[in-house]
């Protein structure tokens, strides 16, 4: 239940309602014994650090350095965004009750917290015959890595060399070199760390290693990233499959990597993704865009078995239909965390954030099972504090951004307006 991929797998194609409760029960209580007294105790312990340093709440003094700079403006964003999906998530929430009532023969039945996935997928297969499983073929994990090097370095001037890891962590992590395509210039490295393992971080996530700086001889520290995924590995039958979501995922991720290879900002303050963090996923957010584009895709997605066989437009087309035809549902769930966060951190010293999360979770989207503490789970609570507002806030941006490509000539490969994003917002961080 705690490994991302499994876990999403289960809950989007398990038919049996107690195989999805079960299974999201687990999620939600996992360590929760041991992890909600620790995080009651670091909610109470920010708040007075916030009081101490002179900050109404922990909101304030962590929002203050970003685009939002106040608690309030972060949620009455969230809340004026929540309340305007209202009405399109009351209408998804009845499309999917209505598949379940037709599934299971009961007029009264109701979509639950393990119920959402499952029928969102199943919208998908029949109201847009897209199914996400046969998708996989396409997306043969190799395909997608020589499609996703070839993508970014066509759109900000790179080449990417692989090298020999100096030391493994794991067997198959792979090393790669960034240089600038004109010039040669060495630019940084990233690992590729891309299966799961016990014990291992079971998200996706890109982290520093060793962040960019100039030193005061005037050599420049460049960076080192670790891209760290939890792809299903290969079987004797079939290689590495990814859903058309980890595609986006990856995209997502490997923009933050560019993000921290191509700084040029003189200090490690500034360098790489150390930009305010309302504003560090909206370049990422935009690359996912890549993945919904049929010229984009056709580059390297096509059916493993067969690689003459492409994915259709059309497909691509319906599937974009069908992302939108639950995209309030995937957006209050968001905006339920980002105000549960937001409540943890509001003035106050002791909070029960079990009850907190619980409830804001059951106003804004749907009631988390019955006796479970997601948020004893919630690794964001430790680094994403009173930040994950910043998700729905840097998507309104990235929807700009992606304008400039959509306007350019060459579109998703424009050469030029990629440049651009690399000279003004990856280069300079967060230094002007």
């Amino acid at each position: 239940a705690t490994v991302t991929p499994q876990f999403i797998m289960v809950m989007e194609n398990a038919k049996r309602e107690a195989t999805r409760k079960r299974m999201k029960i687990a999620r939600y209580t996992a360590a929760m014994e041991e992890n909600s007294p620790v995080l009651d105790e670091m909610v109470r312990l920010r708040d007075e650090i916030a009081s101490l340093l002179g900050y109404e709440s922990w909101d304030d003094y962590q929002i203050e350095v970003k685009m939002a700079k106040t608690g309030a403006r972060a949620k009455a964003f969230v809340e004026d965004l929540a309340r305007r999906l209202e009405p399109k998530f009351q209408q998804e929430l009845e499309a999917m009750r209505q598949l379940k009532v037709a599934e299971t023969g009961d007029e009264n039945a109701q979509i639950h917290h393990w119920d959402w996935r499952y029928y969102a997928n199943q919208l998908r297969k029949k109201r847009y015959n897209v199914d996400t499983e046969q998708l996989r073929n396409y997306f043969p994990l190799d395909r997608v890595v020589q499609g996703l090097f070839s993508t970014y370095e066509r759109i900000f001037g790179l080449r990417f060399e692989p090298v020999q890891p100096p030391q493994k962590w794991v067997n198959d992590l792979t090393l790669h070199m960034v240089l600038d395509a004109k010039t040669g210039e060495p630019l940084g490295l990233f690992y590729l760390d891309l299966f799961p393992r016990p014990g291992k971080y079971n998200h996706f996530a890109q982290f520093d290693v060793v962040g960019g700086k100039q030193l005061r001889d005037g050599r420049y520290v460049r960076p080192v990233a670790a891209l760290v995924c939890n792809f299903t590995p290969p079987t004797d039958d079939a290689p590495s499959l990814l859903s058309h979501d980890e595609v986006e995922t990856f995209f997502h991720e490997f923009g933050h990597a560019m993000h921290t290879i191509l700084t040029r900002a003189r200090y490690a303050r500034f360098a790489g993704t150390n930009v305010p963090r309302d504003f560090v996923e909206a370049p990422s957010q935009m690359l996912e865009r890549w993945v919904w584009d049929a010229d984009v895709l056709n580059t390297f997605a096509a059916d493993w078995r067969d690689p003459s066989k492409k994915i259709d437009p059309a497909l691509i087309a319906r599937m974009d239909e069908a992302r939108k035809a639950t995209i309030a549902t995937f957006y209050r769930r968001q905006l339920a965390f980002a105000l549960a966060d937001l409540r943890l951190h509001d003035a106050g010293r002791y909070k029960d954030s079990r009850k907190i999360v619980n409830d804001t979770l059951a106003e804004i989207f749907l009631p988390a099972p019955e006796g479970t503490n997601f948020a004893a789970y919630w690794g964001h609570m430790s680094g994403y504090d009173a930040g994950y507002y910043g998700y729905a806030w840097a998507d309104a941006i990235s929807a700009d951004l992606a304008t400039a490509f959509r306007s350019a000539p060459k579109r998703f490969f424009d050469e030029e307006t990629g440049m651009r994003l690399r000279r003004e917002i990856y280069e300079v961080g967060g230094s002007r």
